[in-house]
């Protein structure tokens, strides 16, 4: 985890720690050996070539007439979190403790510019000036990297995206702002602190235009309290109020873990859950 260089108020600097860092949070260092298959993927609409990383599962060449969910990790570099947790799917998958799925890593360059929402904070604006096109980011994937996974590979129209931290955050931001661009969204420790907590107190508005669906939404917090956890409590009095018709939603918050260590705890759970295993096609 990195601490912020700036001085700022001691409620704020708690918050801010660690939350938006400027590589992924990973639990452990990746393995120099590549996981997967390595892609790059040429980008209009980020205007560079791109990193994805896929993993499939172990049946996959020998069930041709097969198809799988899709899920998408954000931070999903080889030299990010993609090692670790293909890894942790592939034994979960292989342990028959969770469905058999196609996972996909989505590296990121520069997390507070393709993660968050351009803010009119100050302390944000001195300290991230370069913040603020999670929106185009969004773009990238429904225009470029859902269709090229989609052509590539046998996939069967359900789709989860997962994520910790400033990535969870903007997977908080895609649910409420286009929550049909996924099926299932996973997140493990928003930071919903961003832009003085401006997403959850515009939570129940959002909400309230999502038409009828089937989509999850998991969510999670370590002991960041504060304003990451006040951000994330007004969403969740938003989704108790008045909860979309067919959005499954559950909280689990883990005050016994940390920032740096929820997402090893959290990550796996929330794959079981979304993805719990099913029975083998005869």
């Amino acid at each position: 985890m990195r601490f912020l260089s700036a001085v700022v108020a001691l409620s704020v600097t708690m918050t801010l720690v660690g939350a938006v860092a400027a590589q992924a949070q990973s639990p452990q260092a990746a393995p120099a050996a590549t996981v997967g298959e390595s892609f790059t993927l040429p980008s209009t609409v980020m205007g560079m070539e791109r990193e994805l990383n896929v993993l499939l599962p172990a049946g996959y060449a020998d069930q041709p007439d097969r198809t799988w969910p899709v899920v998408y990790l954000l931070d999903g570099g080889q030299a990010q979190d993609f090692p670790v947790y293909a890894n942790i799917a592939a034994d979960l998958m292989a342990a028959g403790e969770m469905a058999e799925v196609i996972f996909v890593g989505v590296a990121s360059m520069d997390r507070q510019n393709e993660l968050t929402w351009r803010s009119a904070d100050r302390r944000i604006i001195r300290q991230w000036p370069n913040h603020g096109q999670s929106d185009r980011f969004r773009r990238f994937l429904e225009q470029e990297v859902k269709p090229w996974v989609e052509t590539n590979y046998r996939t069967g129209g359900d789709d989860a995206v997962l994520g910790e931290s400033a990535a969870a955050l903007f997977i908080v931001e895609t649910f409420l702002n286009t929550p049909d661009l996924f099926d299932r969204y996973l997140a493990v420790s928003p930071s919903m602190w961003w832009d003085r907590g401006n997403l959850g107190a515009d939570s129940a508005a959002l909400l309230a235009g999502h038409s009828a669906a089937d989509r999850q939404l998991l969510l999670t917090i370590a002991d960041e309290g504060g304003e990451m956890q006040a951000g994330l409590d007004a969403l969740l009095a938003a989704l108790a109020t008045a909860p979309p018709e067919g959005l499954i939603w559950s909280y689990e918050p883990r005050h016994d873990l940390t920032h740096s260590t929820i997402f090893l705890q959290m990550g796996p759970a929330f794959l079981r859950q979304a993805y719990p295993p099913q029975p083998q096609p005869r």
